[in-house]
């Protein structure tokens, strides 16, 4: 087996992890969408620009 099916298999078992750990958090789909509205302005700012840069948003162009 060669090194990148082992990090891709370490990568899924961490996944999944994260998954049941976070699964006691989440109890409806609002609390998953919006995170429970528990982030603050740091998070927030985060995580919209790396939805505009990842979906292929660039300033220039808008």
């Amino acid at each position: 087996m060669d090194s990148l099916s082992i990090a891709i298999g370490l990568y899924m078992v961490a996944m999944l992890g994260i998954s049941v750990y976070a699964r006691k958090y989440i109890k409806t789909s609002t609390d998953f969408l919006v995170a429970g509205r528990r982030l603050n302005l740091v998070l927030t700012t985060a995580t919209l620009a790396a939805t505009h840069y990842g979906g292929g948003f660039h300033s220039w162009r808008s």
